[in-house]
């Protein structure tokens, strides 16, 4: 799905009652990029803050087997809409590449998107069951808040993903 395709599916989202079945998908954080900075200059006018937290699940093999190709595309998808059903009706999950979620949470500062992301862990680390067969996801998350970590949405992103990667080398 393009960035075109994904601003109007994200813009119904956010007025929506319940959940939709799917989440919207995009390639690259690239394609991402340009929505988070319309976001942002939302953010700007209205003078609140952004929050996103950028998650990188990855399938943990079983004793007796890895998770095969199709089974991988469930786990993933039962696995985004784990965190969709543990965000407000607000918050936006967008599933990045095959094993990365942007989840942007509107009005959120450091401490919520903190108290999120402990939630979403909780969350993403029970076992998935698959076809009878129980199925693990590492977790890895990194979290950052507009305007802290500057004016772009292509900022957001990096500065999530440097905050990613500095909780994993330490």
């Amino acid at each position: 799905m393009t960035i075109t395709q994904l601003a109007p599916y994200l813009a119904e989202a956010t007025g929506r009652q319940g959940h939709a079945p799917t989440l919207p998908e995009v390639n690259s954080l690239a394609e991402l990029a340009p929505y988070l900075t319309r976001r942002l200059s939302r953010c700007r006018r209205s003078g609140e803050q952004l929050s996103m937290l950028w998650i990188e699940v990855d399938p943990l093999p079983t004793p007796r087997e890895e998770p095969a190709r199709d089974q991988l595309g469930e786990l993933l998808r039962t696995a985004s809409l784990r965190m969709r059903n543990r965000v407000r009706g607000t918050d936006e999950v967008v599933q990045v590449g095959q094993v990365g979620f942007a989840v942007l949470l509107p009005g959120a500062g450091a401490a919520q998107a903190a108290l999120v992301a402990h939630r979403l862990r909780r969350t993403l680390t029970g076992a998935y069951e698959l076809e009878g067969r129980l199925a693990y996801l590492a977790v890895a998350m990194g979290e950052a808040v507009y305007p802290d970590c500057g004016p772009s949405g292509t900022d957001l992103a990096q500065a999530a993903q440097r905050s990613l990667a500095l909780r994993q080398g330490s």
